[in-house]
């Protein structure tokens, strides 16, 4: 596996572990001192690192058995980018940073959308296997 493979799999493995955490955290700590509007958000953010964290495991498979294009390689620095600006920003305000932080997470959504695409036409770019 390439050295953008192991990158994309063992960040996505510790966002994983990160997602678990925080997902406990979320039960048990955060239950009773949260709204349950920023709960949901909480929970949403968790969602949204986990389908992504993923994504990027998904991508290293994908570059191993395709190639590396240049829209896998994009792909999976906007799912991590996706996951620091959407979940990051969602767990820093939940936690009590200011709310303007949350103005970032449309950013980091969009880099999930445009991740996705970039996916399919890294996929699409790598043509019949032979």
């Amino acid at each position: 596996m390439t050295t953008t493979g192991k990158a994309f799999v063992i960040f996505g493995s510790l966002c994983l572990t990160a997602a678990a955490m925080l997902s406990a955290y979320g039960f048990h700590g955060l239950v009773n001192s949260v709204t349950p509007e920023q709960l949901g958000s909480w929970n949403w953010a968790i969602r949204m690192q986990t389908y992504h964290s993923l994504g990027l495991i998904v991508i290293a498979i994908l570059g191993t058995q395709l190639g590396w294009s240049l829209p896998l390689r994009i792909a999976g620095g906007l799912f991590i980018l996706g996951i620091i600006l959407f979940s990051g920003s969602i767990y820093l305000e939940t936690l009590g940073a200011p709310e303007s932080i949350g103005e970032v997470a449309p950013a980091g959504g969009s880099s999930f959308m445009l991740g996705w695409i970039l996916v399919a036409a890294g996929v699409w770019r790598a043509g019949p296997q032979r």
